[in-house]
């Protein structure tokens, strides 16, 4: 029997408002504040609007809730799941946007002239293969890696038959990361806030995915004291991750 199909209309609609805030800060700040991105060699560093790039510069946070929403999404859709379904629906999900975009960045950079051919060619496939360092067509894949990197640590837990830990798991990681951005000021770990391998294992954004796992066992399972201080404690984690990345 096919699975049936449940929607968030709240989820979505916070969704939608989450892409909306990264799409106007990419057109409306990141354009001109990067200069070394694919937008702003493309058009020369320009804004199209820089009378926004004011009101549109923390739009950025939009991948934050993204992230929050993955924990609650993937937490619901993977309890009934199997390994072979969840992996399935991951890829479903991903590729085609990917297939499908990453191509069209990669002959605008040709057609531009910021890419040699081989090179082009390199990073479109190591963007096709999810490759999580870099190069990629655009940095803004930067985020997939991070999104897989959740996606198997609850394949894992599907695969080993303990879905059960994932309440676990989930205050482990959001602890993990909220203790690393708490050290953050106290021991100028500056540096390791841009280490990639610590991207991957969720340390920078562990605290996200887990408030996400905790509003979706408080929404289906049980409000608990300790759901309820976990949670507060791991968005105050995100506070300071996102205060961190302001400075």
């Amino acid at each position: 029997m096919a699975q049936q199909k449940t929607t968030f209309g709240g989820i979505d609609i916070l969704r939608f408002l989450a892409a909306v805030l990264v799409m106007f800060y990419h057109y409306g700040f990141w354009v001109w504040a990067f200069p070394e991105g694919v937008s702003a060699r493309a058009t020369g560093g320009i804004p199209p609007h820089p009378e926004i790039g004011g009101l549109v510069q923390f739009g950025w946070i939009g991948v934050q809730i993204f992230f929050v929403i993955s924990g609650f999404v993937i937490a619901f859709s993977a309890e009934r799941s199997t390994p072979l379904r969840f992996f399935e629906a991951r890829v479903k999900r991903l590729a085609p946007a990917v297939w499908i975009c990453a191509p069209v960045t990669a002959m605008v950079l040709l057609f531009v002239d910021l890419s040699w051919p081989t090179d082009a060619v390199t990073r479109l496939m190591r963007t096709a293969l999810f490759v999580p360092f870099n190069p990629w067509v655009d940095s803004v894949y930067w985020t997939l890696g991070i999104e897989i990197a959740f996606y198997a640590v609850v394949w894992i837990l599907l695969r080993l038959g303990r879905f059960d830990l994932m309440e676990a798991v989930a205050v482990a990681l959001g602890a993990i990361s909220t203790l690393f951005w708490c050290l953050y000021y106290p021991f100028d770990w500056s540096d390791l806030a841009e280490a990639r391998w610590l991207d991957l294992l969720l340390v920078h954004h562990g605290c996200f995915f887990a408030t996400g796992v905790l509003l979706w066992l408080m929404r289906f399972k049980a409000v608990t004291p300790a759901r309820l201080v976990f949670c507060a404690l791991f968005l105050a984690g995100g506070v300071l991750q996102i205060i961190s990345a302001v400075d």
